[in-house]
């Protein structure tokens, strides 16, 4: 398996010998290898304002048999480098070379990655996401690990608006047997970050399978689910190999949660007046008052 360093060996190499737009991309590929390697090459070519046939006769000028192959490879060193303690530590080091408060840095930092949303989402996307979910016979939510929290929302959300919620959070094959109540008419949201897992992987595929609508809400992972989701949505949260919270896709949830709301505000204003009910009715609503 190429290492990073083998990599940056490769491209110094052949640097002399590539035409000046091959160049450029190699240069970016020293500085930014961790975003190339989630990018296909159109997108890679639109990023550097080259043509896509450059990019793939530069993956074989350096040696690659095509850029697909070139990708993995990069995929590969990312995944190496980007474990949590590497992004964490990457994440100190820029926090301690500016000036300033942590919070203040970091709420300037949420601030900046929030602002690119509206153009990292088309706005008919994101109502096509929400026409899914609203049609959907009912909700799966899929999220492990960090993202799990998002997938507990929504399911939470939802349900107090009255819709069929099922969450999607076990990891390993216990995941398997609540994705064996998945149905044609369902509709699915998944959130998945950087990382291609065995988990997501399976959801996406029987989803697919079954003929459900699919809602990706991803950073990176774009390209991998291209033909398995309906509706992708993407939640930029800066370098893929730094540290990252969950405030963007949190948001993009948070926009699509009040939309359903707004679609249907009659069916959730019903459904939370009788959540107030029953809470009333066991005195469940009293702040500090044991459970009888």
């Amino acid at each position: 398996m190429e290492e990073l360093n083998d990599f940056r060996r490769r491209l110094e190499n052949h640097f002399s010998r590539l035409t000046k737009s091959e160049q450029k991309i190699a240069s970016y590929l020293l500085s930014f290898y961790d975003q190339a390697a989630f990018l296909n090459a159109a997108d890679l070519a639109k990023q550097l304002d080259v043509s896509e046939a450059t990019v793939v006769r530069f993956a074989r000028a350096i040696g690659y048999d095509s850029f697909p192959e070139l990708r993995r490879s990069l995929q590969e060193i990312f995944r190496v480098k980007a474990t949590p303690s590497t992004r964490l530590q990457r994440k100190l080091a820029d926090l301690k070379s500016s000036e300033g408060h942590i919070l203040s840095k970091v709420i300037d930092m949420e601030l900046q990655y929030l602002s690119e949303v509206s153009h990292s989402i088309n706005l008919a996307d994101f109502d096509r996401a929400v026409k899914i979910i609203l049609e959907g016979q009912r909700v799966f939510v899929f999220g492990i690990g960090p993202s799990r929290i998002l997938a507990d929302l929504m399911q939470l959300r939802l349900q107090r608006f009255g819709m069929p919620t099922i969450a999607l959070t076990e990891s390993g094959r216990d995941l398997l047997d609540t994705l064996l109540l998945l149905r044609p008419n369902d509709a699915v949201i998944a959130a998945g970050f950087h990382r291609i897992t065995g988990e997501l992987v399976a959801v996406m595929d029987r989803a697919h399978a079954l003929g459900c609508k699919t809602v990706l809400l991803t950073d990176t992972l774009n390209t991998a689910f291209k033909d398995k989701a309906t509706v992708t949505l993407s939640a930029r949260r800066g370098p893929v190999s730094t540290f990252h919270s969950l405030t963007v896709p949190m948001v993009i949830l948070n926009a699509m949660i009040l939309a359903i709301a707004m679609a249907k505000s009659d069916e959730s204003l019903s459904s939370l007046k009788q959540l107030e009910e029953l809470r009333a009715a066991y005195g469940l609503d009293v702040i500090g008052k044991p459970n009888s």
